[in-house]
């Protein structure tokens, strides 16, 4: 008999009364669910102000990654009482090669670390047995049905103050394909987009493509490509009121894009499968490979702790007066001139 294990939404309800295990495994194909519960999970554990670049990392276990996911999970924590370990995709594993390391991060790993399995198998891998398993709390991410994304995509305008028509809701899917992360990410741009009332299709067909009409997308292209315009679209975006935290979420947004396109292709696809499947829109197809080109993965990974502590300085509450001295004016000359 198929073990049934807890959905989503159950495990949604375990983390509003703020009951976190520390061993989780993901299982399923909707991976925009995942990555919204390990955000979630992550703002629970790490407290906020925590330069995070140090208290966790991803790891993608299908290029081979999983001998220095096990070390980072096993050390010990430097800066803060806890550290988060992410695998994805750990039914990619080569067991037979890693079968010691494996049993000895199962019998090893230390309290004080969070660890998070993800898997895009219904089932859990053939290597992890029952007793395994029951160390781990196991959730299963359904994909949703067609019918379930309309609601979605309903009540999330509705919780917004707004209502939004069948046909915008059928092109925000075209232009999301399915995905729960990106449809949140599309929703949050129809929010910052200042749309009131009744959402149609031109207000999608504006803001979930590549919202130039806010200059946003085009400031992220002009970063990517290390063009020092970079300057004066930051000032633009400042002036238009875009909150400087979201300009950090779409930072940030970008370097994950490209790091999961490199991983693709490093694991074999070719560079249009590997832009789909990273989430880019085709007509920013010819710009996001030149963010690539410019952009390997090493120079990638040496972004992040940049945004991380732009991230801090803002949510500390300093208001800097001059734009020079604003996190987000640094970063952007840290990605434009420091590499």
């Amino acid at each position: 008999m198929a073990v049934r294990y807890q959905n989503a939404k159950q495990f949604k309800q375990e983390l509003d009364k703020k009951r976190l295990a520390s061993r989780f495994l993901f299982l399923g194909e909707e991976e925009g669910e995942k990555d919204k519960f390990i955000s979630r999970i992550i703002d629970m554990t790490l407290p906020e102000g925590l330069d995070r670049a140090d208290s966790r990392a991803r790891f993608h276990i299908e290029n081979d990654e999983f001998a220095a996911a096990a070390d980072f999970a096993l050390s010990p924590t430097m800066f803060s009482s806890r550290r988060i370990c992410i695998m994805h995709n750990i039914e990619r594993l080569q067991f037979t090669k890693n079968r010691f390391i494996f049993h000895d991060l199962i019998s090893g790993l230390p309290d004080s670390t969070l660890l998070i399995m993800t898997s895009l198998e219904n089932k859990p891998p053939s290597f992890m047995d029952a007793d395994i398993l029951n160390a781990f709390t196991v959730i299963q991410f359904w994909r949703y049905f067609d019918k379930d994304i309309y609601h979605y995509i309903h009540m999330s305008f509705k919780k917004l103050g707004l209502a939004i028509e069948d046909r915008a809701i059928e092109l925000l899917i075209e232009r999301t394909g399915n995905d729960i992360k990106k449809i949140d990410d599309a929703i949050e741009m129809v929010r910052f987009s200042g749309a009131s009332g009744t959402v149609g299709i031109d207000t999608i067909r504006n803001c979930v493509d590549d919202l130039r009409d806010t200059s946003i997308f085009e400031f992220i292209d002009s970063l990517f490509k290390q063009q020092g315009r970079s300057i004066s679209l930051l000032k633009k975006i400042f002036e238009d009121g875009i909150p400087e935290l979201k300009i950090v979420y779409m930072i940030l947004r970008q370097a994950e894009m490209i790091e999961h396109y490199h991983s693709l292709i490093k694991n074999g696809a070719n560079a249009e499968d590997a832009a789909l499947r990273a989430g880019v829109y085709s007509r920013n197809r010819e710009n996001f490979w030149r963010h690539a080109e410019l952009f390997s993965r090493d120079r990638i990974a040496q972004i992040y702790p940049l945004i991380s502590s732009a991230e801090y300085q803002l949510k500390s509450g300093t208001k800097p007066g001059m734009l020079t001295a604003n996190p987000v004016f640094n970063l952007t000359t840290d990605i434009v001139f420091g590499f």
